[in-house]
């Protein structure tokens, strides 16, 4: 699991999280962060209650530092990028992995490891939608190329960059933090939407929105479906990395099932690392995913592949555990 935590300093309930119900994640937001220093220690102490634990397994530490809007962390030591659609509009594939690059090292010296970034979804200069300027645009062809520079440039400076929402929210009809949006077909998003998504550079993550698209979910959110993750996301585009959910707290999966029950199914679709924002939901859903594997619901293959896969990019060698 990936998580949110409380405060601004280290607390019991953030320890509970680490060394009593092994979160794999934490996901830092402008509600953690008061000043550089103060954000090297907080996320310093995580680190170290990750290390105390047994096993002793480093926490990814992310964010969503975007540019524009969606910059979580704002200190006057960082560089504020303007948003996607705007680097979008130079055309410069150079830009874009220099933007990606000073991102990455300055969220590094700050502990962080893993930004929620790039977004592949499509935008059409005022269409409407919910992504807007948080896109780069509207040319898949292009976006590819910028999805392709920004791995770069994050890779570059030693920080997993995330490729989200797959698989492609731009076109959807509302905002999956309300309710469960409906995309345009998958036939029609093989032919624009899925471009970005093809050939993604090793080393990638990948969110997966909660979508319901036509002939690929059957009403389900992408999240949820082993047809998106598995088979479409997977076996037919060839992803073989990190698979993220995006929120199981949202409106898109509360519309749906629990968020334990999500996780479950989530985990058996072939997603590797759940995201739940609400960190009340964090603990039933461990113990709804250790019921389910009890009962063969979840076979143990399949957790031992989604932690694999973050073993890699951790650099953790589980021998060694």
């Amino acid at each position: 699991f990936i998580t949110w935590i409380p405060g601004t300093a280290s607390s019991e309930r953030a320890s509970a999280l680490i060394e009593q119900s092994h979160i794999g994640g934490v996901i830092i937001t402008e509600h953690n962060i008061e000043s550089h220093q103060q954000a090297r220690e907080l996320i310093g102490e995580l680190q170290r209650m990750a290390q105390a634990a047994s096993p002793a397994i480093p926490l990814f530490i992310a964010t969503d530092q975007e540019g524009g809007t969606v910059t979580r962390v704002r200190l006057p030591e960082l560089t504020l990028f303007p948003a996607p659609f705007h680097q979008g509009k130079h055309a410069d594939t150079d830009y874009v992995e220099a933007a990606a690059y000073v991102t990455g090292v300055e969220l590094r010296r700050l502990g962080v490891n893993m930004n929620l970034a790039p977004l592949l979804d499509l935008y059409g200069d005022a269409d409407g939608t919910v992504i807007n300027d948080r896109s780069y645009g509207i040319n898949s062809g292009l976006i590819a190329e910028f999805a392709r520079a920004y791995v770069r440039g994050a890779d570059r400076a030693g920080i997993v960059a995330v490729a989200k929402h797959f698989p492609g929210h731009g076109r959807a009809d509302a905002d999956s933090h309300d309710v469960l949006p409906v995309t345009p077909p998958v036939d029609d998003l093989r032919n624009l939407d899925l471009i970005p998504w093809r050939a993604l550079p090793e080393g990638t993550a990948v969110m997966v929105g909660h979508l319901n698209v036509p002939g690929l979910t059957g009403g389900l959110p992408a999240s949820l479906s082993a047809a998106a993750i598995t088979d479409l996301l997977r076996a037919e585009l060839g992803f073989d990395g990190l698979v993220i959910t995006d929120d199981l707290s949202m409106g898109a999966v509360a519309g749906v099932t629990d968020v334990a029950r999500a996780a479950v199914q989530s985990l058996g679709a072939g997603a590797d690392l759940l995201m739940v924002g609400s960190i009340e939901e964090v603990v039933p859903s461990a113990w709804a995913l250790i019921g389910a594997l009890d009962e063969g619901i979840v076979g143990m293959g399949r957790l031992d592949e989604a932690v694999g896969r973050g073993f890699v990019l951790r650099g953790v060698d589980p021998c060694g555990l």
